[in-house]
């Protein structure tokens, strides 16, 4: 047997409507006009009959005036509270100051809660100085009755009230701000994450398929032109069609491998390094490619990422010679300084057709090695070389921590 959680409810406070809230404000202001209205009419006043109208007739407005307002509070607060303020301070002066009831609490506490506190601060400062000036003027004519200090006392509570309930929901808004901005954050970083892994993948996948397919179309067709004169030279091809397909299949079940992410996965093959270009190098010249492969300065071990890096690089410009200009002799340099790498990839053609779409950046292949590259503070320039021909110049930087 299952039981569902139900979830929690917002305090009652909160689940009020506003249109409640208005019912509940005028029923209040009908309330304290009504009470204040029985107190005035049916209490005795001091004094003659006459006199006794009198006040009636003058205080009847003024405590109209100090309580009905109470139901525009929350529309009109500014001017809920200085109406009610402008009527006890007279009616004080009269000396009726309609203490015990909390008419100044109501609109004050609006007023402190929703602005800022130099404007509800100003607003309790006219406030003190009407009652206060009125108390004066009742005590100079001998006019004050009951608890004259009531409202001086009652207005700067409520405004210590209001002011730090305001402080505490601006906290909890600044909080929730904040809450939202973090989640907001994280949902893009990992939006990035996978943008940058969904160029990772494209890059690898492109550098995989665009040689491993280049030699074979080559190979393909080398054996397709010399199938009935040279067999020999034709089972050639096709061996090294063999071997290249096998190589990219493996590489591609190493892509999918780290894809996957599985905990089980068996041990993947290591990735590309520089030892592995003798290699590629080796097998492009079984294909009647001219390749030399040259290293300057002192070779050493470099970071897994930048040996990869530098890997790439070379097979993709490697892949744009065997595309577009298969029989010019090629040379591939690799330069180490203490602090960078070099890679340059230059063929001899007299002419190429690599100036037009590569000069311009819009292949694939040369958007990814700039890519590779900047990855580590380093740059690429691909351009036609003044001799003839086609380079391909990049420098990678290494960090010292690396």
């Amino acid at each position: 047997m299952t039981t569902e959680l139900s979830p929690r409810r917002a305090p009652w406070l909160e689940r009020i409507s506003p249109t409640q809230w208005v019912a509940v404000d005028v029923a209040v202001a009908l309330l304290f006009a009504t009470g204040v209205m029985v107190h005035l009419w049916y209490f005795p006043v001091v004094g003659s009959a006459s006199h006794a109208v009198t006040t009636r007739v003058v205080l009847a407005p003024l405590y109209l005036a100090a309580t009905l307002p109470i139901a525009l509070r929350r529309r009109y607060p500014v001017t809920v509270m200085a109406v009610i303020a402008v009527a006890l301070a007279v009616a004080t002066t009269l000396g009726h100051s309609l203490a015990p009831a909390p008419l100044l609490a109501i609109p004050l506490y609006t007023l402190a809660t929703s602005y800022s506190r130099r404007t509800s601060l100003a607003a309790l400062i006219g406030v003190e100085i009407s009652i206060s000036v009125a108390l004066l003027v009742a005590a100079a004519y001998h006019r004050a009755t009951g608890d004259i200090t009531f409202n001086v006392f009652l207005a700067l509570a409520t405004w210590f009230v209001g002011d730090s309930i305001r402080t505490r929901r601006a906290y909890r808004e600044g909080l929730a701000h904040q809450n939202a901005e973090r989640q907001r954050l994280e949902i893009e970083r990992a939006r990035q994450q996978i943008i940058d892994e969904r160029l990772s993948i494209a890059r690898e996948l492109h550098d995989i398929l665009a040689h491993s397919l280049s030699v074979i179309a080559i190979q393909s067709g080398v054996g397709r032109h010399v199938m009935d004169q040279q067999p020999d030279e034709a089972r050639r091809a096709l061996v090294e069609v063999e071997k290249t397909s096998r190589s990219a299949l493996d590489e591609l079940r190493h892509v999918i491998a780290v894809l996957r992410r599985a905990e089980d996965s068996p041990a993947h093959e290591p990735a590309p390094t520089l030892a592995d270009l003798d290699e590629l190098t080796s097998r492009l010249r079984a294909t009647g490619m001219t390749i030399d492969l040259v290293r300057r300065g002192d070779p050493r071990e470099l970071p897994q990422g930048v040996e990869l890096t530098v890997y790439r690089i070379v097979q993709e410009a490697l892949t744009n010679v065997v595309k577009h200009a298969a029989g010019a002799p090629t040379t591939v340099a690799l330069g180490y300084d203490h602090d960078a790498v070099t890679i340059d990839v230059v063929n001899l053609a007299p002419s190429s057709p690599l100036d037009a779409p590569r000069t311009s950046g819009a292949g694939h292949g040369l958007i990814g090695m700039r890519e590779r590259a900047a990855a580590f503070g380093g740059s690429l320039l691909a351009a036609m070389e003044p001799r003839g021909g086609f380079g391909v110049h990049a420098t990678l930087r290494i960090r010292s921590d690396a």
